[in-house]
Parts: structure tokens; C-alpha cells; sequence
């Protein structure tokens, strides 16, 4: 059975097709992606007119395009991106009215849980932390012997600590001590794992951009997935030297990044130390696919 999600971001809007298969798994048809930047219409915590057409036409071009393929269903879900504004309930009315899409607004603590059943479509994953950072949140949660024992959301993102800290496309030397300070105060104040966590994983646009820059510069394979906390802190001191050569190299691994990877990187870095973990595993699947196996096709949560 086929099916169509959309993750409706702060930064982008992505529409995934999955085929779910007999043995329980699944395999990616296609996918799509809109750089809409929906963070950049909010005004006093409120999404503008302006912001909600935006989204509709976004949600009405997948529609139409799924119908060449004969898929008539498009499941939408929305995190930080419609959650942190104010006018969440009228937006949600907007859409609907527009579309016929109920789009299903994930509360953060839910997020952080689905982006755990993601990873372990990607493999076995029982005992540590995984964070995923988003362009409107960050979600960090703790698992022991295959259970979620702790889960957290935190409103700092990549795409919204650039637009409240960042004047320009590149971040001055300021504007990056102010968003690494605020980073670490918000994860000095929240309730994360006390000792240190010998598995840490990764999931989400920022940390597999930053997968991308360390592959590219260490010269690896593009199937490398993971990477140690020294190669992260090295990757950091490059970039946020801010010269020609730092440009170049994001240039190459993620151009579509170029404004939101130092503040992605300051919080990737930031709970990288929190964790004081040794390495970090990149998974290739996050709250898309937990989205998938256990609210769609398994009806666990």
C-alpha cells in the first residue's frame, strides 16, 4: 500500500510516498521538497495571510501532483512550524477549508518519540539519546533497554535562531557568540541524562548536513554515517572561522543550508558536549518514517 506525508517545517515543506512491503518494512517511491521558509511569515507570534496562502499552495501543487500518480490520500503533519504561533487553531481552519486537509499538529514530546521509532527502522537502537534538530525546535530524549524513559522539545531550531540572531545570510562573530549562548541556556536548565551517553544519534536536516561537511572534508565515503565528537568540535572551528575556505566547503556538501548550518551547528555542537558523547550516528530515517510505521500503517500511538 502506498502511502503520501507531508512534514510541513519551519524551513521546508517535504512530501514523502512510501510503498509498505509484506516483510513489515518499507521503501521510499519519491519525494518532493519546497523551500517555503514559513518562519519568515510569522509577525508577533502570528502566521500571516500571506504565510497561510503560502501553505496552501504548497499542499494544493503536492496534491495535484500526486494525482498524476493515482494516489488520492496525502497525510500532512506539522511540528514547531504551525505549534509555536498563536494563531495555530485558525491557521489549521485556513487549510482545511482551502485543501480538505486535517493537517495533524504533533505536540513536541510526540515528536521526539516518533523520531525515535524512525531510528530504529534504521536499525537497533536500545540504550542512549538521539536528538533531532529541526528548523523550528530541537527534540532530545533518552532510551533504556528499548524504552523511551525521557523526552524533551525545546523551542530553538536552526531557521529561528537565525531570524531572531542573524542580520545578514552569514552570521557575524556576535551573532554567533549570542545564539551559542542562548543554546546553552536553555540545555543548562532542561532535564537531560546527568551521565555521560555512550550512543548518541542524530537525526533530521542539520545533522545529516553536517554528516555531509565532515564526509566532504575528511575525504569519506558518502555512506559514512556517523562521526566522532572531536571530528564535530574540529567541523565547528572550521565553519565558524566564517572565511572563504568554510564557504566553499558548504557550498559543496549542502548549498541549500548556506544560512541555517552555523545555527544548526551551534546546537548540534552544544548537545554533542551536554551528552559528552564519544561518537554520533547520523540515522537516515527520523519522524517522517516513525510517522509512517506507527501512525499509519501500525496505529500504536
Amino acid at each position: 500500500m502506498k502511502y503520501a506525508i507531508v512534514d510541513f517545517g519551519s524551513n521546508t515543506v517535504r512530501l514523502s510516498v512510501y510503498d509498505t512491503l509484506e516483510n513489515g518494512g518499507f521503501s521510499l517511491l519519491f519525494s518532493e521538497k519546497e523551500m517555503v521558509g514559513i518562519i519568515n511569515y510569522i509577525d508577533r507570534d502570528r502566521l500571516s495571510q500571506e504565510g497561510v496562502r503560502k501553505a496552501c499552495s504548497v499542499l494544493q501543487k503536492f496534491q495535484n501532483l500526486l494525482r498524476h500518480f493515482g494516489i488520492q490520500e496525502m497525510h500532512v503533519f506539522a511540528t514547531a512550524s504551525l505549534r509555536n504561533i498563536a494563531n495555530t487553531g485558525e491557521v489549521l481552519e485556513e487549510i482545511y477549508r482551502s485543501t480538505g486537509i486535517a493537517v495533524d499538529l504533533i505536540p513536541g514530546d510526540l515528536e521526539a518519540k516518533l523520531g525515535y521509532y524512525g531510528v530504529i527502522a534504521d536499525g537497533d537502537w536500545k540504550n542512549g539519546a538521539m536528538f533531532d534538530i529541526g528548523g523550528g525546535s530541537t527534540e532530545i530524549l533518552e532510551v533504556e533497554n528499548g524504552q523511551i524513559c525521557r523526552a524533551e522539545s525545546f523551542p530553538i531550531g536552526s531557521l529561528n535562531l537565525f531570524s531572531q540572531y542573524v542580520g545578514h545570510i552569514w552570521p557575524k562573530s556576535k551573532e554567533l557568540e549570542q545564539m551559542q549562548k542562548r543554546v546553552r541556556q536553555i540545555l543548562t536548565h532542561a532535564d537531560l541524562p546527568q551521565k555521560k551517553v555512550e550512543a548518541v544519534c542524530g537525526i533530521g536536516g542539520t545533522a545529516r548536513a553536517v554528516l555531509k561537511i565532515a564526509n566532504a572534508y575528511y575525504g569519506r565515503d558518502t555512506e559514512c554515517r556517523s562521526m566522532t565528537l572531536d571530528e564535530l568540535d574540529e567541523i565547528k572551528n572550521l565553519l565558524f572561522k566564517r572565511n572563504r575556505k568554510a564557504q566553499k566547503l558548504i557550498l559543496r556538501a549542502c548549498p541549500d543550508r548556506i544560512h541555517t548550518i552555523l545555527p544548526g551547528l551551534s546546537i548540534m555542537h552544544a548537545v554533542g558536549k551536554t551528552l559528552r558523547c564519544e561518537k554520533i550516528r547520523i540515522s537516515k530515517y527520523g519522524v517522517r518514517e516513525g510517522y509512517l510505521c506507527h501512525k499509519l500503517v501500525n496505529h500504536t500511538i
